[in-house]
C-alpha cells in the first residue's frame, strides 16, 4: 500500500507537466507529496523513517524553490541529489560495518556481514547510477524526455535491478521465511 501511495505524486507530476507545464508540475508534486506523507504520518503513528524525511524535505525545498523563483533548475536537481544522498549513506554504512541493507532486509535474507556489505554497496552503486541518469535526463535532454524519465522511465531499471538481486540472493532467503511459505 505504501509503495502504491508513493506513486501518486509522480502521477500528479506527469499529468500536470503534460497539460500545464513544469511549474504546475512542481506544484502538483509538492501538494501530492505533502498529502501522501500526511497519510503516511498518520498510518505510521506519527513517525517517518530517515528515507521518508529526506524525500519529503528535499521535495519541499526543490519544488518550493522552483515555484518561488519560477525556475525549474531546482526541480531538475531534486532526483540526482536524493539518489546521491542515498548512495553516499549506503556507502558510508558499509564502510563503518553497519550496512543499512541489513536493517532493511534482515527478515528476508540471511547473509554474513560481508554479504550485507556487498548488498549495501550494490544498492549504493545502483542509486549512484540512477542519480547520474536523472542528471543526464534533466540537464542534457528535452523537457519531454526528462519528464518521461522522471515519471516512469526509471521504473523498468529498478525492476530489473530488484529481480537480479533476488535471483542472486534466492539461496539466502531467511529460513524462518521459507518455513512459513511451505506450511
Amino acid at each position: 500500500m505504501k509503495a502504491l501511495l508513493d506513486f501518486i505524486p509522480l502521477i500528479a507530476f506527469f499529468i500536470a507537466a503534460r497539460y500545464s507545464g513544469i511549474l504546475a508540475a512542481a506544484g502538483a508534486l509538492l501538494v501530492a507529496t505533502i498529502i501522501i506523507y500526511a497519510i503516511h504520518f498518520v498510518r505510521q503513528k506519527g513517525k517517518f523513517d530517515k528515507q521518508q524525511w529526506v524525500v519529503l524535505l528535499l521535495t519541499i525545498v526543490f519544488c518550493g524553490g522552483t515555484l518561488l523563483l519560477r525556475d525549474d533548475i531546482y526541480l531538475r536537481w531534486k532526483s540526482p541529489i536524493i539518489n546521491g544522498i542515498f548512495a553516499l549513506t549506503l556507502l558510508v554504512s558499509a564502510a563503518i560495518n553497519k550496512p543499512l541493507m541489513q536493517l532493511a532486509m534482515k527478515e528476508v535474507f540471511s547473509l554474513t556481514l560481508s554479504g550485507w556489505k556487498k548488498l549495501t554497496v550494490a544498492w549504493a552503486l545502483f542509486f549512484a547510477f540512477m542519480g547520474v541518469l536523472h542528471y543526464i535526463t534533466a540537464f542534457t535532454m528535452s523537457d519531454e524526455a526528462w519528464i518521461n524519465f522522471k515519471t516512469y522511465g526509471w521504473i523498468p531499471i529498478m525492476l530489473v535491478f530488484v529481480v537480479a538481486q533476488f535471483a542472486l540472493l534466492k539461496n539466502h532467503l531467511n529460513p524462518a521465511l521459507t518455513d512459513k511459505t511451505t506450511k
